[in-house]
């Protein structure tokens, strides 16, 4: 992340803010609770193999949750000084970040998080 602000002090009322990269709340590694991953485990659970071999409706949900995926979302963040204790070195404030929810590694779409 690269956090831009006006102003070459840190003082109160100083803010400053960016975007940065959010990964993957799990990474290929990661067995799902049917043995799935991304590298690793098996390729369906039980029984769907004979859902997805007859063709019918439903076929790209079962395809999502079985071919797992790391996504990388973009975040932005916003920073506000409101306390400066120079003699420790500190700085206090608030902060509102804005970041993609976890996919399911692929599986679902993801919801927008405020914090």
């Amino acid at each position: 992340m690269l956090a831009k602000g006006e102003g070459s002090e840190f003082k109160p009322g100083f803010t400053w803010g960016g975007e940065f990269e959010v990964p993957s709340y799990r990474t290929g590694g990661f067995l799902d609770p049917k043995g799935r991953g991304m590298y690793s485990g098996y390729d369906q659970a039980v029984a769907l193999p004979a859902l997805q071999a007859d063709g019918k409706g439903g076929q790209e949900e079962l395809f999502k949750e079985s071919n797992k995926v790391f996504d990388i979302g973009k975040g932005a963040i916003e920073m506000e000084v409101n306390k400066v204790n120079a003699e420790l070195g500190e700085i206090g404030g608030v902060f509102v970040s804005k970041q993609p929810s976890d996919t399911d590694m692929g599986a679902k779409a993801p919801k927008t998080i405020l914090m």
